[in-house]
């Protein structure tokens, strides 16, 4: 691991030297280049890759593995033709030469596989020792041709023609986790472990499969390790706090938990939002409301603190809720999702909060019928004959026919008491889809609909008896309650 921590120091220097000073004249040599060029490609750092090879370009304009790693940079940036000129002018017996010239040939994806294989087998039966970027390069591509079978098949060889075998099980794991194989993700990870048993990072990768492959308790077990290691590792603190939640051990320990997280300078909005879940599954909810409120003082952005406080209490949460959109954080396509994700959930109150801030301060122009069902569903009566009166009646032809608009309407006015008036809407709705529908074949209405004829045939109808439903039930000498026929709930 000491080799791993000089390249990252070299990187660091070449970085501060190079890149943010402009000191072209401080030295590094060809090799210096290569690792620091290698090391900024894991981190996609394309500045740093640039200047490395600009200065290489100066001071060591006949390097073959500076020229090599100039290829892939313009391999990386689709330029194939480019790739494939400057790799020719280089010796061909390098293992990312190879690779880079197989890559360039099958451009097109139009290489069989045999002959993809047959080249993997070349460079493993002429390879004594891997360089860290070679099996690098060599897992990826055999990883996107899908010829995982190949590296299983393979992986003794492979391992035992590389110095440092963690580095091919390190990428090998990333990339199976990356494409969802999870199960051979966590064997690739646990061989780590077991190869390096106090690497901190190898424990947390393990652990977070382990996570996602719902395997609780060996999730809990691994993180137990990274822990033991680090203590004050917060990636650690938040596996071993999902572990726990996920094995129902307690919200209390998992509270203890995320306050030792949230203590942290790397402490983010997700974690005083799961704190702030697990003090109210503790029966805590003051507390909870107390801590995001706290927080949301000093982050007035925090959306996620503001939804989880909605739920607990839409009353404080307002203000920030205000604040938030005031400000233009959030545009009504957000502010509706945002609002949605609530009703998934049946919270129809924060759901209803939402749009109807929203809609007063930015005004809700799209979705109308989506904010009149919600704030139905929320109990808002007074607000849905509201938001009627002043963007439906002022605008009869914006919202033709749309039974979420009529519905929640009609419902809302029985729901205050207000009958009469429910009656004469209904039957006003009734006569007008009844002389539209008869002035309209169904072949035409599809077109305004975007829907088949059939289907709008079947709506109109549906919209049809369904008004014809509730004024029987409001001419009824009998006064029956509204549940009984609620186009909405029935």
């Amino acid at each position: 691991m000491d080799e791993r921590n000089d390249r990252r120091d070299l990187y660091e220097e070449f970085e501060s030297e190079v890149v943010k000073r402009g000191n072209t004249e401080a030295f590094f040599d060809e090799n210096d280049l290569v690792e620091i060029f290698d090391y900024a490609s894991d981190y996609d750092n394309y500045i740093v890759k640039m200047e490395v090879l600009l200065y290489g370009a100066v001071h060591y304009p006949k390097s073959e593995a500076l020229a090599t790693r100039r290829a892939w940079l313009y391999y990386s940036f689709g330029d194939v033709e480019a790739t494939a000129d400057l790799n020719n002018r280089v010796e061909q017996e390098k293992v990312l030469n190879k690779l880079l010239s197989l890559r360039a040939r099958n451009s097109d994806l139009t290489l069989p596989t045999e002959e993809i294989v047959k080249v993997f087998e070349e460079i493993l039966d002429s390879t004594d020792d891997f360089e860290d970027e070679e099996i690098i390069q060599l897992t990826d591509y055999a990883v996107e041709m899908h010829l995982e079978d190949w590296l299983n098949r393979n992986k003794g060889r492979i391992v035992s023609k590389c110095s440092y075998p963690q580095t091919f099980l390190y990428e090998y794991a990333d990339r199976s986790e990356e494409n969802d194989d999870l199960k051979t993700a966590a064997a690739l990870f646990e061989e780590l472990t077991m190869l390096e048993p106090f690497t901190l990072d190898f424990w947390l990768r393990l652990a977070t499969v382990q996570i996602n492959l719902e395997d609780y308790e060996a999730a809990l077990s691994s993180v137990e390790y990274a822990l033991a290691i680090d203590p004050d590792s917060v990636m650690g603190l938040r596996i071993k706090g999902a572990a726990l939640y996920r094995l129902e051990r307690g919200p209390e320990a998992v509270a203890e938990i995320y306050r030792k997280v949230i203590e942290s300078t790397e402490a983010e909005d997700s974690d005083i939002t799961t704190l702030a879940a697990a003090l109210t599954e503790s029966g805590r909810s003051a507390e909870a409301i107390e801590m995001l409120t706290s927080y949301l003082r000093e982050h007035l952005n925090s959306r996620l603190a503001i939804d989880v406080l909605l739920v607990l209490d839409r009353k404080k949460a307002e203000p920030y809720l205000r604040s938030i959109i005031s400000a233009g954080f959030i545009s009504e396509k957000e502010a509706i999702e945002w609002a949605q994700g609530h009703t998934q959930h049946g919270q129809f109150g924060p759901a209803a909060l939402i749009c109807l801030v929203y809609d007063e301060i930015k005004g809700i122009v799209k979705e109308l019928p989506f904010m009149l069902e919600v704030c139905y569903f929320a109990l808002r009566f007074e607000d849905v004959v509201k938001l009627y009166h002043k963007r439906v009646d002022g605008d009869p032809e914006a919202w033709p026919f749309l039974p979420a608009v009529t519905f929640p309407y009609v419902m809302s006015l029985i729901r205050l008491g207000r009958r009469e008036e429910a009656l004469e809407e209904a039957q006003a709705r009734l006569r007008e889809i009844r002389t539209y529908h008869r002035a309209h074949s169904n072949l035409e209405l599809s077109s305004m609909f975007r829907l088949t004829p059939a289907s709008v045939g079947a709506i109109v109808r549906g919209y049809i008896e369904t008004l014809k439903n509730i004024i029987h039930a409001l001419k009824s000498d009998d006064i029956l309650p509204a549940d009984d026929f609620d186009p909405m709930l029935r």
